[in-house]
Order: structure tokens, then C-alpha cells, then sequence
């Protein structure tokens, strides 16, 4: 019975499977390597989410990118945008912000997502599980990835 009980410690069942991103459209280039956390995390492309907030059509090029825009939020607050819907009825494990600009409808994402870990880089988010506070993105991956260790929630 002990024996039993051991390995089941061992066996963490909150290891993270769904991450999402919230970034800006300005910020994407930059955010770059925060998309390396999908392989490094071990986690499949379709359950890492990438919303991409701006009010004007932009060039990123990625199949993750998902992009929401002021103007598909309507009347009553619903939004005009399928994939948008699905991405906010996702439950994700982790959920990250980053853009070193500020953007309002980034913070309503992140303020609304639905994730049992938020992490953000800024110091004035309350809704923040984990703040980062940086302005370096690679600084940022790189915390991101140890304190998930310290969590216990990746190998």
C-alpha cells in the first residue's frame, strides 16, 4: 500500500496541457520567445492559444494566432468572432500576458481568461497569480519556465 501511495506523488496530475498568450500585434515580433514554451512544455499546438489584440489588421505569421480586434466586441459585450469565443471558453493551466505597451483590450483578456495560473510582467496587474516584473522577454521565458518548475506543474 505505501509503495502505491509513492508513486502516485510522483505522478503529478496537475502537469500543465492548454497555455494561453496575450500579446499585441506591436509586441509579437518581440514575443517571439515565449512560443518556444509549447515545445519546451511539451504541449500540443492546438492547446497553446495565441490572441493577438489590435485594431488594425497585422502581418504575423504564425498558425497559433488567433486575432481579436476592439471593433468585434458588440452591443451587450458580445464578441463577433468564432475563434475568439472558443479561445475565451478555453480552461487553460497557465495564462500569459506580455506587451510592453499598454492595451486595454489585452487587459480586458487577461482580466476575463480563464487559467488556474495568470502571469504577467506588469507589477499593476491584480489579477495576476505570478507577476514578473521585467521588460526582457527572454529574462521573462526563462523565469516563467523556473517557477513552474518550483510549482511542481513540468518535469
Amino acid at each position: 500500500m505505501k509503495q502505491h501511495s509513492e508513486v502516485s506523488v510522483i505522478k503529478n496530475k496537475k502537469l500543465i496541457t492548454k497555455v494561453g498568450l496575450v500579446t499585441t500585434a506591436e509586441a509579437f515580433e518581440e514575443v517571439k520567445p515565449l512560443l518556444k514554451l509549447q515545445q519546451e512544455l511539451k504541449i500540443a499546438k492546438s492547446n497553446f492559444k495565441v490572441l493577438v489584440c489590435t485594431a488594425k489588421s497585422a502581418s504575423v505569421e504564425d498558425e497559433r494566432a488567433i486575432f481579436f480586434a476592439p471593433s468585434e466586441i458588440k452591443a451587450g459585450g458580445n464578441i463577433d468572432n468564432k475563434a475568439v469565443q472558443d479561445f475565451f471558453k478555453s480552461n487553460f493551466d497557465v495564462f500569459i500576458s506580455f506587451s510592453k505597451n499598454e492595451n486595454r483590450l489585452k487587459k480586458l483578456v487577461f482580466k476575463c481568461a480563464i487559467s488556474a495560473l495568470k502571469i504577467d510582467h506588469k507589477k499593476e496587474s491584480p489579477e495576476a497569480n505570478l507577476t514578473i516584473q521585467t521588460e526582457d522577454v527572454n529574462a521573462y521565458h526563462q523565469e516563467i519556465l523556473k517557477y513552474l518548475k518550483i510549482l511542481k506543474q513540468i518535469r
